[in-house]
């Protein structure tokens, strides 16, 4: 691994959090769900604490302004009790009902389209909005794309920015589906990648 990106240790899930939320401040989905920024970063760490670093994997750069959080084969996207009401609290505490409706609409329907084939899942690739469009994602990228081709394993992800499916494709990643998880939701398009032998 190039000297200037690392693996995330385990109790770094508020870095994380707060690199994921700063760079999906403008992220159409994600505000569509959480009806402003301010859940963001406590529902993003609170996943990285619970799930990503626990049972994934997680990359960030030196500078620590850019960093994607990863789940292996076989490991579900599946929270626990109390990591839901902590994310359920934090949505209500920085939106309101209708947010916390949004968010349980969208995972819902995105758990179902998920591909049943075992498969590397790429929850979030994130860069400071000041940072982006300088090459710091596709670091991010090929590192983690290099463990994912020593396993020979597939990809997936959902790109919730019509502006990152480029982004997405040039690392060998196919439009599978456009979808609208939700009523007046922004379309997402699920993405796949097939393994490289």
């Amino acid at each position: 691994m190039p000297e200037h990106i690392r693996f995330l240790k385990h109790n770094e899930h508020h870095l994380i959090g707060k690199i994921i939320a700063d760079g999906f401040a403008d992220d159409p989905v994600n505000l569509w769900a959480f009806r402003n920024t301010g859940a963001m970063k406590p529902v993003f760490t609170t996943m990285a604490s619970h799930l990503y670093l626990s049972a994934g994997f997680g990359l960030v750069n030196n500078e620590e302004n850019a960093g994607a959080l990863w789940l292996p084969p076989g490991v579900p996207k599946q929270f626990s009790l109390l990591a839901d009401i902590k994310m359920g609290a934090s949505i209500l505490k920085h939106g309101d009902l209708k947010a916390v409706q949004n968010s349980l609409q969208i995972d819902a329907y995105l758990k179902k389209k998920k591909p049943k084939e075992p498969h590397y899942y790429l929850f979030a690739i994130s860069v400071h909005p000041s940072l982006q469009g300088k090459g710091i994602g596709s670091q991010l990228m090929k590192e983690a794309l290099k463990q994912v081709d020593e396993t020979r394993a597939p990809a997936y992800l959902e790109s919730s920015k019509p502006e990152n499916v480029p982004f997405y494709k040039k690392h060998g990643f196919e439009i599978v589906e456009e979808v609208v998880p939700g009523t007046d939701c922004p379309p997402m398009w699920l993405m796949w990648r097939e393994p490289r032998l």
